[in-house]
């Protein structure tokens, strides 16, 4: 646990919490860059990213993932949807969280585009992400839009909140990109319906 992280107070996130039990949260995100049934998958052990979770840690946020997945489809009509994680490169809180977004885009071409030079791998589960991590220990983008595998871009030069940048850019909510400067009063409908909505397939 660490003081000074959000996602490690339970008292900073408790109205957006979707979902919970004694291992993970599901929060609807700040910053709903879609139309609602925007959520963070987040470990409640405080870790840098997913790829320095435990293996038995990632085995439940897999099946956690699968979980989301089927939610977000049932509610918003949507699957797979967007999902990536900021691995060290990019984070604004320093906390390991999966993103979980009901729009179906590729954002796979702007990525390779943006990072020509940097190592790509290819994985089909979050298991091999740890794997990878474990034996690189390299910051990484982590993505997955509608292709069924995982693409990871190894230590790329990317700045905070890039693949939130790429992905709202993409949808056409360019001014949603950041969550600190989106409409609050709009992002609060957003991330309460959110709330209101998903648990009932969770």
């Amino acid at each position: 646990m660490n003081n000074d992280c959000p996602f490690c107070d339970r008292t900073k996130v408790k109205e957006r919490i979707v979902w919970e039990d004694d291992s993970f949260y599901i929060i609807a995100t700040l910053g709903q860059i879609s139309n609602g049934g925007y959520v963070l998958l987040v470990p409640k052990n405080h870790v840098s990213c997913l790829g320095a979770m435990t293996k038995s840690e990632i085995e439940l946020l897999e099946t956690l993932r699968q979980k989301i997945g089927s939610a977000i489809s049932k509610e918003y009509g949507v699957a797979p949807g967007i999902i990536f994680e900021h691995g060290i490169v990019g984070q604004t809180v320093k906390h390991a969280h999966l993103h979980f977004i009901p729009e179906n885009s590729d954002i796979t071409a702007r990525i390779l585009k943006d990072f020509p030079d940097s190592e790509i791998s290819i994985v089909s589960s979050l298991n091999e992400l740890q794997n990878l991590y474990t034996q690189k220990q390299e910051p990484y983008l982590l993505w997955k839009d509608s292709g069924a595998r995982f693409n990871v871009c190894w230590n790329p030069p990317a700045p905070s909140q890039y693949l939130r940048i790429v992905v709202a850019e993409t949808v056409g909510r360019p001014e949603r990109a950041s969550w600190r400067n989106m409409d609050p009063e709009l992002d609060k409908k957003l991330w309460t319906e959110t709330v209101v909505r998903l648990p009932r397939f969770l």
